[in-house]
């Protein structure tokens, strides 16, 4: 009896430990473009869990010394992401600084409502799937964009 009673304990411990549970992990993707008169340094961490991601934080710098071209960046960035604006768990930021306009966007997509969000944005469709975005979508989506991903 005692021996049923110490495996009973240890089973327990193990689960409430989360033993076995999945870590989550992070993939890092980056790109970066010159052209003439302007840089962009994109980067994207993509937080995940097994064969979905959790959370995206992507941050996308634009420099350029004509200030014309970040205005107008900025300009097509708000207008492409107005429509999200208002959606719990979609956070973008967009600020110039001098020479260098800043995107950034934070999507926790645990806890964003993907049918909303395919709603309002429906390129969303080839990346929401059953309400998750596989890793492997993402990899997919960011190497046709030229951007390299590392684990």
């Amino acid at each position: 009896m005692k021996k049923f009673l110490f495996l009973v304990v240890c089973i327990s411990m193990l689960l409430l430990t989360g033993c076995g549970a999945e870590k989550e992990k992070t993939l890092k993707c980056s790109r970066t473009v010159n052209q003439s008169n302007i840089k962009m340094d994109l980067s994207y961490n993509v937080n995940y869990k097994g064969k979905y991601v959790t959370t995206i934080k992507s941050t996308e710098k634009i420099t350029s010394d004509d200030s014309t071209v970040l205005d107008t960046y900025k300009k097509q960035l708000e207008s492409t992401t107005a429509s999200l604006r208002n959606i719990k768990h979609y956070n973008h930021n967009i600020k110039i600084d001098g020479d260098t306009l800043t995107s950034t966007i934070d999507i926790d997509y645990t806890k964003i409502d993907t049918k909303k969000l395919i709603e309002l944005d429906s390129s969303m469709k080839q990346l929401i799937k059953n309400g998750k975005v596989s890793v492997q979508d993402i990899k997919s989506l960011y190497g046709q964009l030229g951007v390299t991903c590392k684990d």
